[in-house]
């Protein structure tokens, strides 16, 4: 009687914390590892506790261990399940501790051994057996965790009726959580934050094949459309006081660019006046915001808190938007452009890397999700014949597998790695995948949406921003990525204008 009392108490506590972080609020979200259609997360088992009174806050000096965490644990503490989900159905409770798969004990290479099994139970017999040591005591037991089959072609989940399968159960889910004003719910930088999110969904359905109005998305899309067209006159950004104190947290740059990415790919599909006129507002903010030197920062104003002002994610991605809008027919000065592509090189080591920033500790160093964003521009620009945009693929296609080699979000290297790599195809393609799949299994709950995970830099920071962006922006980011290769034949669009197939 006792076991069952506890076990019914571990069953409540699991419906009380909330999927998919376990707490209300940015604060309170967890930092946890996702195992996919199993539909549970997890902590280390044999790792300190989290701390309850959050992470941190304000600026701090942490050691980063590269590596350190970007396998998975070799024991998980399930700490949340998906509501009625297979691992619920199957009897886990938070507490319980996973130390293996299919009879054998998880040694290096838990995140592989995890994702073969579960590409091998959804191709095939639909059942991934756990070892659990159980939270109400007793001896390590096999848990039989019965997950939806999905037939061979679940063998290769980037492409054909795998890949299709993925993405139409993401677009379901973000047409879901779209809220009445057609945008989504503000999490990390406010209203910049939802006009991001609101464009990787945007990109995402777009990307599907769906206009303004057509296909199985199109309302979505339309009103995804309507209120980032409103909302990027109203971006607030630093005010004259902030500014004059020599630190400023603006995030303006972020809202810009990716409407201008999600504007000028619809634009492109399904031309409208009013997403053109906002497609060439976010061009001109974005031409009014460009620092100096040429780079773009988080918005204008100066140093942030942080102490430092340009960062080449950020001037990527701006670059990337000032494409979309040269091609849906914005002039551009050509000196504009001319300094930009200047920082990028400053800021690189010469082999087609591109840094951080051109600042000392941060030039030189090349990294895949800011070189592929600056490669995708450039692109975009209709400059992929020139010598150093092929330096700079040529880094992608040798770097594609190395977006743990990032920096801030996680997710934002996968997703732009992922889409130069699909772009590029070939090696480039080939090692992308290579480590993505096990991420892409491993992020896709039972929903159909894609959780993000814990990292070394997220677990020496202990925070994830990736995890307060939340779900709608995993979910739209992986979406992204699956759709980057395909076309017509695949009964899809991609992405045309941003990756520059019009503009050659």
């Amino acid at each position: 009687m006792r076991r069952v009392a506890a076990l019914l108490a571990l069953a409540l506590l699991a419906r009380a914390e909330g999927w998919p972080f376990g707490g209300e609020g940015m604060l309170g979200r967890r930092d946890l590892f996702a195992l996919g259609p199993l539909g549970l997360k997890a902590s280390d088992a044999d790792g300190p506790p989290p701390d309850p009174a959050g992470p941190p806050q304000g600026r701090r000096s942490v050691q980063i261990d590269p590596g350190a965490g970007d396998d998975y644990p070799a024991r998980l503490k399930v700490e949340l399940l998906f509501p009625d989900g297979p691992a619920a159905q199957a009897g886990l409770v938070p507490g319980d501790v996973l130390t293996g798969v299919e009879g054998a004990r998880f040694q290096d290479g838990v995140a592989d051994a995890l994702a073969k099994m579960i590409l091998r139970a959804q191709a095939a017999k639909g059942v991934v057996t756990l070892l659990v040591i159980p939270a109400a005591g007793g001896k390590t037991r096999k848990v039989r965790v019965t997950i939806p089959t999905r037939g061979k072609e679940a063998l290769d989940p980037t492409r054909g009726g795998a890949r299709d399968k993925a993405v139409a159960e993401a677009l379901a889910w973000l047409a879901g959580k779209q809220l009445e004003s057609g945008g989504f719910g503000e999490t990390l930088s406010g209203e910049n934050g939802a006009v991001v999110l609101t464009s990787m969904a945007g990109l995402a359905w777009s990307g599907a094949g769906c206009g303004l109005s057509t296909g199985p998305y199109g309302e979505n899309l339309s009103r995804a459309a309507a209120f980032v067209c409103a909302s990027v006159k109203n971006l607030s950004e630093a005010t004259a006081a902030q500014k004059s104190q020599g630190a400023v947290l603006d995030q303006c740059n972020w809202g810009y660019a990716h409407a201008g990415l999600f504007l000028g790919e619809l634009q492109a599909h399904t031309p409208d006046d009013a997403v053109k006129e906002a497609l060439f507002f976010c061009a001109r903010r974005l031409l009014e915001t460009q620092e100096s030197s040429g780079g773009w920062a988080h918005g204008p104003g100066g140093p942030n808190p942080l102490g430092y002002v340009e960062l080449n994610i950020v001037t990527g991605l701006a670059l990337g938007a000032l494409g979309m809008a040269k091609q849906a027919g914005f002039e551009i000065a050509p000196q504009a452009l001319e300094k930009a592509i200047a920082y990028l090189k400053a800021s690189g080591s010469g082999d087609g890397g591109v840094g951080y920033s051109t600042e000392p500790g941060q030039k030189g160093i090349g990294n895949i999700g800011r070189t592929a964003a600056a490669w995708l521009a450039q692109e975009c620009l209709g400059l992929g014949r020139e010598a150093w945009t092929k330096k700079v693929g040529k880094y992608v296609e040798a770097h594609a597998d190395a977006m743990f080699g990032g920096h801030a979000s996680l997710m934002q290297h996968f997703f732009l790695g992922g889409v130069a790599a699909q772009t590029l195809g070939g090696e480039a393609r080939k090692r992308y995948w290579s480590v993505a799949q096990r991420e892409l299994l491993l992020a896709r709950a039972p929903d159909g949406s894609f959780q993000p995970r814990p990292w070394h830099e997220s677990l020496a920071m202990q925070s994830n921003s990736d995890v307060s962006f939340g779900e709608v922006w995993t979910t739209a980011a992986w979406a992204a990525v699956l759709l980057a290769d395909a076309g017509p034949k695949d009964g899809h669009r991609g992405f045309p204008a941003w990756t520059g197939h019009l503009a050659k």
